[in-house]
């Protein structure tokens, strides 16, 4: 039986449908729900033999963590009667959630789908995808 459902969340819509899916099953269910709002953290990538480097993105502020933490209450009170605990991390998006999902051992993990052809996947890799491979237990992709 489904008790502990954790949802990944970045914002898009793909990912605020996943909650959407995630309170009705919760519903159903009376499981617990927990909203994990990962923040990337910027890679550094070395350049040369001296001190230079690149970073993938620039760097997060308490502002984006707000931002965040705000985002995930709002659809977190969306429906009553649904237990939700929000979480902000910062880190690698799939790292984290498959960390979430095995320290609260969760029994489910539900993503959305961006809906990326072949090549996108390809050159940009598909969290949903990662997640479902790495995941320690079942992952639901919603697809809207």
């Amino acid at each position: 039986m489904v008790k502990n459902i954790l949802v990944g969340v970045d914002g898009s819509k793909p990912s605020v449908d996943a909650c959407h899916f995630a309170m009705d099953l919760a519903s159903q269910t009376q499981a617990q729900l927990t909203f994990l709002f990962v923040i990337e953290t910027p890679q550094v990538i070395p350049v040369g033999p001296l001190s230079g480097y690149v970073t993938t993105s620039p760097a997060r502020s308490e502002d984006d963590v707000k931002k965040a933490e705000a985002l995930v209450q709002q659809i977190a009170k969306e429906r009553a009667g649904v237990k939700v605990i929000t979480r902000v991390e910062l880190g690698e998006p799939v790292d984290t959630i498959c960390e979430v999902a095995r320290t609260m051992a969760v029994d489910l993990v539900v993503v959305g789908a961006r809906g990326h052809n072949a090549a996108q996947r390809f050159l940009l890799g598909s969290v949903s995808d990662r997640v479902v491979h790495h995941a320690p237990c079942p992952v639901l992709v919603v697809r809207r």
